[in-house]
């Protein structure tokens, strides 16, 4: 009798855990985008949100790596070197100081940081590396100062005041809409007499300084007579209540100054400042609304321009200040002009202090 074969079996034993990562293997490569190119290295992670901006430049939606190569071709122009503090002597024999400049350059890495993390439509202020001067101001000799760096793109206005409160009621309206910002060289005496005016001057954003007490006789006199100290501190005690800001600086009357001057306005922590150009807008038979305009056509980056509260000022002020400004020029305080910090390119302050 015919027998057909028994069908075999065979039986085959499968590891639990090596069955479910061959499952995990599949899913994972059925997951893969098929035809699509890997992405790009640096393309990933976080992008540049709309709206954002840096020195004109949009960088909406850049990625770290574009972002990156954009602020990299963007640091080649966005630097300068420092400058260092130097003394001279002036025609007329008096040594002067021209303040330092720090150096500063692009800081890629901390600027990409800004750019990530900034909120849409945001103009975010680039952040920066400064290079110290090699030598201060302080480093030289006592000196006057009458000149700012001319790396800085600024000048800065001194205003120096013993009378026309009615002209300097009218020009204060005239510097705050133009963004102009001044440093008033206040006799004591003035101050004292019209104190409202005063503390206007420096709620407006102005720097407030000294000229003196009493301009009856000059600093020269008064060194003489034993009174030149007394009187300095007397107007910087009567301003500073006043305004409640702090005295830095004097302005000699007559534009007197010796080193025995220097020497007292520095032992009252004082910095004694003479100027780079005069309207000579006191007198009012020389100095016509044209002549004083022709002093401000003169302006260079540094300068330090004196000027008074006169009906010819008040006359061609708002054109001489968009004179200096249609030139690039900022208008600053002093203590701005004279500060190490640059004047950062694309900056809508005034300074940045090494962020």
């Amino acid at each position: 009798m015919y027998r057909s074969p028994r069908a075999q079996f065979f039986v085959v034993r499968v590891n639990r855990w090596w069955a479910a990562g061959l499952v995990a293997l599949l899913l994972a490569v059925l997951a893969l985008p098929w035809g699509s190119p890997p992405p790009a290295a640096g393309t990933g992670g976080p992008r540049v949100a709309e709206g954002v901006t840096l020195l004109g430049f949009d960088f909406s939606g850049m990625s770290e790596r574009e972002a990156r190569a954009l602020l990299g071709e963007l640091a080649t122009g966005y630097r300068a070197m420092p400058v260092a503090a130097r003394r001279f002597e002036s025609a007329d024999g008096i040594p002067y100081t021209v303040p330092e400049l720090n150096g500063f350059q692009l800081d890629v890495e901390r600027t990409w940081l800004r750019l990530a993390t900034a909120p849409p439509g945001t103009i975010v202020e680039p952040a920066v590396q400064v290079e110290p001067a090699t030598t201060r101001l302080a480093d030289l000799p006592l000196s006057a100062i009458r000149q700012g760096n001319g790396e800085k793109q600024a000048v800065a206005l001194l205003i120096n005041v013993d009378w026309g409160a009615d002209e300097l009621a009218r020009m204060l309206p005239i510097l705050k809409r133009k963004d102009a910002r001044a440093t008033f060289f206040l006799s004591g005496r003035w101050a004292e007499q019209n104190p409202n005016l005063t503390r206007l001057i420096a709620a407006d954003g102005h720097e407030v300084a000294t000229h003196g007490h009493n301009l009856t006789h000059g600093p020269k006199a008064l060194a003489r007579a034993g009174r030149l100290k007394d009187d300095i501190a007397q107007s910087v005690r009567v301003i500073e209540e006043i305004t409640g800001q702090t005295v830095k600086y004097y302005a000699p009357h007559k534009s007197e100054v010796d080193q025995s001057i220097l020497q007292t306005a520095a032992d009252l922590n004082l910095q004694t400042v003479l100027y780079s150009l005069d309207t000579v807008d006191w007198n009012e038979q020389y100095a016509t609304p044209e002549r004083i305009l022709e002093t401000f056509r003169q302006a260079k980056a540094g300068d330090l321009i004196l000027m008074h509260p006169k009906p010819n000022t008040l006359k061609v002020l708002e054109q001489a200040i968009d004179l200096l400004q249609s030139r690039g020029y900022r208008l600053v305080t002093l203590s701005e002009m004279l500060s190490p910090d640059p004047l950062l390119p694309g900056r809508s302050s005034g300074h940045e202090s090494g962020d």
